[in-house]
């Protein structure tokens, strides 16, 4: 029984130097992630979004309370980031959309149920303006007008 205490002792006093060694590499990972925040690489309050899954629906009154016309250039927002309360504290917020190279400015107006954090359902006349109705799905970038527009990955 002794050998045995002796053996798992000598196992983990030779393991664990390791294993405390990855936990802390990954701390000074999350530590430099940190640091880049605060130098301002990549801002906390940067409300901007990468690689954001943009799809179109067909509009009508949204969940801020007004009715729009499809040749709107608005957008639903997906529900988490729409936020609670009525109308939601991004309802009539403009941001700016880039995808393919062509550029637009849209409106919040209605909330996304299916689309994931930083997607978009787009009005058709917006769609239309950077892709045709038949791809149906696009990605691309869009930013908060109040913030900087340089964007973050989006998950």
């Amino acid at each position: 029984m002794l050998v045995l205490a002796i053996f798992v002792f000598a196992f983990v006093s030779t393991v664990l130097p390791f294993t405390a060694g990855r936990v802390h590499g990954l701390q000074r990972e999350r530590h430099e992630e940190l640091a880049q925040r605060a130098r301002g690489d990549v801002g906390i309050h940067k409300r901007a979004f990468y690689g954001a899954r943009f799809t179109f629906y067909d509009v009508g009154l949204g969940a801020c309370g007004q009715y729009n016309s499809p040749d709107d250039f608005i957008v639903a927002l997906n529900v988490a980031q729409f936020g609670i309360g009525y109308p939601g504290p991004n309802c009539f917020q403009t941001i700016t959309i880039t995808y393919g190279g062509n550029t637009a400015q849209a409106t919040i107006m209605d909330k996304c149920m299916g689309c994931p954090w930083g997607g978009l359902d787009f009005s058709r006349g917006l769609f239309n303006h950077f892709a045709s109705e038949d791809v149906g799905v696009v990605y691309g970038s869009w930013s908060f007008d109040d913030g900087p527009s340089e964007p973050t990955s989006s998950y």
